[in-house]
């Protein structure tokens, strides 16, 4: 298993040829302006956006949580896009994803054995449990065109995908 310090060690050796990144002063100094599309998909490593679409800096933001869910991310979508204005929005859920292995009630009587005394804020916790991929893909998809919070114009602009994590190919996902 990789440590904290094995990956401290790594940075260390990483830095010792990094390449300065510019700052937003000076990205704005080149014309150069932020990425205008976000890319909401899961913590798991195995669907990193980097490898399934070849992400290079500058092409989207990416946003993680578990199975790539709106819900959480919400907040965060919607004030980076009062700050830099989105065009599209990519929501990728995929194969395997761990949230196909757990329910929530499975993780909340974890949590109450660990957490007794919080029983209450448990109960009321929902971690992302999924039962069908593409049927979550199109909720998170349709809470997002319904969000109040999220413009109409990028609401339209937003689309719904599955990574097979053994072929490596998206897969659209009508709503």
């Amino acid at each position: 298993m990789t440590s904290v310090a094995d990956l401290v060690q790594r940075n260390k050796e990483l830095a010792a040829s990094h390449t300065p990144i510019p700052t937003f002063a000076e990205m704005a100094g080149l014309g150069m302006g932020p990425p205008k599309t976000a890319i909401l998909t899961c913590v798991d490593g195995r669907c990193s956006p980097e490898n399934f679409v070849g992400l290079k800096p500058r092409d989207a933001l990416v946003i993680r949580n578990i199975c790539g869910h709106l819900a959480p991310a919400l907040a965060d979508i919607a004030g980076l896009d009062a700050f830099i204005g989105f065009n599209e929005i990519m929501v990728v859920h995929h194969t395997d994803c761990g949230a196909t292995h757990f329910t929530n009630e499975m993780l909340r009587d974890t949590l109450k054995k660990r957490l007794p005394e919080h029983e209450a804020n448990v109960d009321a916790m929902t971690f992302g449990a999924i039962t069908d991929i593409e049927q979550s893909v199109k909720d998170d998809v349709d809470l997002f065109k319904k969000s109040p919070l999220i413009r109409k114009e990028l609401a339209e602009h937003t689309y719904g995908f599955v990574y097979d994590i053994k072929t490596g190919l998206l897969t659209p996902v009508e709503q």
